[in-house]
């Protein structure tokens, strides 16, 4: 992971973006607008980590602003939505990247010229500075500024560089969808006897190395184009699903959101790991190949990578964490459906633009590149891809959102009471396949019940959910709701935000004195896409699903 500093002026980019985003069949705010941050980011000369982060913080905070707009119920939804993701990437990026304020204030300008003015326009920006204000401050103690509590792996007395390594506080760093930074820590590195480690040793050495007369052109190329790591690289990627025919403002806002979390969740997740680990790069291997414990390792006293060395340790590969985060959750976004052709250029190829008629391929190839390029171990790469998958997974069923995202509808709100705290569930709502002489096909699926994790704001576990409906504490109290009152959920494909009033309570701790409960933040949970027919009568199916329960006493 490094920064290319061979790129064009601040201005001249934030210009090019907008005339180039402009004439797009199906570019829209968010889009364009996605590009604008992932250059203003580039510009800032921050390095990948802290680059990655700052997109995630942005993207959520266009996520919420655009989630909103359907609460007004503005006159011109449109306008609303326009202003509302301008407003929020400009508060954002203000905040965080202020040296780059001019470039950022003229971007604005141009895209707010294209909104009609009036009330819409005006609502439409104060949502995007309310979800950047509260985007920004909730991630402001994320743990990016910690000290660095970095100890190089050594023996007392032996050498070792003392230039600074990447990012050291990013496995003490809050993650936006995993529990911990080392949720997804994968196993240790192949033993240096086994037929694997020698495997990896000899692929690179042969294919990797700076003089290499087995590496072919188009693996040099391939090479050559992922050297660059920063985010507009994956973030075109994703942008080639979003803007596709017929998708929504809202669906892309959510979809860049939880791509742009899915890769900083999966970077502090790759850093724990290198830094659990500190295993070694090839080119420190392959220059003491007499060292380790295999025959079949010959040493190269003078052996050099095709690229330079990230300033990181090599396990697991950081590229390919970042290509199976965005991969799996394209798969997950496209479902069924037929996935378009994914392109992206990078500048450490002089601009050159590569394309993939499948996910799989794409994931491969940046996985092939690390290899080639005389950085990774396959086996690094291949673990890379899964945690990243993992996480991308995990990113299609659930957008961290920040506390009271956005305003509850007045049909749900509660009649009375405190409100005490905000608890996040993640898991599946539950249907059944039944009989039903009226519905299409004879059957149809009735919802069950929910089976969830509840988890506070720290992302600590602290209870279940399940029929009844129950929430549950660790503590032992619990609390049974019924529905008082539903609205329709913003997001499509969610399941409906709702108001509950206790039937009872037990215990004496956490839930004990609750009277009422929100069910707010909803994504996915809806009835699932799997036929319900007579032959498929008994069937059950989970369809994942994640919200926020705001619990009120009285």
């Amino acid at each position: 992971m490094k920064h290319i500093p061979s790129l064009p002026t601040t201005a001249v980019v934030l210009a090019a973006a907008f005339i180039a985003t402009a004439p797009r069949a199906h570019a829209d705010s968010v889009t364009d607008w996605n590009t604008v941050a992932g250059d203003v980011v580039v510009q800032a000369r921050i390095g990948t980590p802290g680059a990655v982060r700052i997109m995630a913080i942005v993207q959520t905070a266009v996520h919420e602003a655009v989630a909103a707009v359907p609460l007004l119920q503005p006159a011109d939804a449109a306008a609303a939505a326009d202003a509302a993701v301008a407003a929020a990437t400009r508060a954002s990026l203000a905040k965080l990247v202020p040296q780059q304020l001019p470039a950022i204030e003229k971007a604005y300008q141009t895209a707010m010229a294209k909104v009609a003015d009036g009330a819409a326009r005006s609502a439409g920006v104060a949502l995007g500075e309310q979800a950047a204000a509260r985007v920004v401050a909730w991630r402001a103690e994320d743990g990016f500024a910690a000290a660095d509590r970095y100890r190089p792996h050594a023996a007392p007395g032996a050498y070792v560089p003392t230039a600074g390594v990447a990012a050291p506080q990013w496995p003490q760093r809050k993650p936006w969808l995993m529990t911990d930074p080392a949720q997804f820590r994968p196993a240790p590195p192949p033993a240096m006897d086994s037929d694997v480690w020698a495997r990896d040793y000899n692929e690179v050495k042969t294919l990797g190395s700076k003089s290499s007369t087995q590496r072919t052109p188009q693996q040099t190329e391939v090479a050559r184009f992922w050297e660059y790591s920063l985010p507009p690289i994956y973030n075109a990627v994703t942008r080639s699903v979003a803007q596709a025919p017929g998708r929504t403002l809202a669906q892309n806002a959510r979809l860049l959101a939880a791509a742009s979390q899915a890769m900083d969740d999966g970077l502090i997740a790759v850093l724990e790991a290198k830094y659990h680990y500190g295993f070694w790069r090839p080119v420190t291997a392959i220059r003491n190949g007499d060292r380790d414990d295999h025959p079949g390792t010959e040493r190269d006293a003078a052996w050099a990578p095709f690229i330079d060395n990230p300033g990181h340790p090599e396990y697991p590969s950081a590229h390919s964490i970042l290509a199976g985060a965005v991969g799996a959750l394209l798969k997950a976004e496209v479902g069924r459906g037929r996935m378009p052709e994914l392109s992206t250029s990078s500048p450490t190829a002089n601009g050159a633009t590569r394309r993939w008629n499948s996910v799989d391929a794409f994931m491969q190839e940046v996985a092939d590149a690390r290899v080639w390029e005389g950085i990774h171990f396959r086996t690094s790469t291949e673990v890379g891809l899964d945690m990243g998958k993992r996480i991308g997974a995990l990113a299609a069923v659930r957008v961290a959102q920040s506390p009271a995202t956005a305003a509850v509808p007045a049909a749900i709100a509660p009649k009375q009471g405190a409100f005490m705290e905000s608890i996040a569930a993640r898991g599946a709502q539950v249907y059944e396949c039944r009989a039903d002489a009226a519905a299409p096909g004879g059957a149809k699926w009735v919802f069950v019940a929910p089976e969830a994790a509840l988890f506070d704001r720290n992302g600590a576990a602290i209870g279940k959910h399940y029929a009844g409906p129950h929430w549950e504490a660790a503590d032992g109290s619990r609390v049974v709701g019924a529905v008082a009152a539903r609205a329709d959920a913003p997001q499509e494909n969610a399941i409906p935000w709702l108001l509950l009033s206790t039937k009872a309570a037990g215990g004496s701790g956490r839930f004990a004195q609750v009277s009422s409960i929100q069910r707010v933040n909803t994504i996915g949970g809806g009835v699932p896409a799997r036929a319900c027919d007579a032959a498929a009568v008994g069937a059950t199916e989970k369809v994942p699903y994640s919200a926020d329960y705001l619990f009120y006493r009285s």
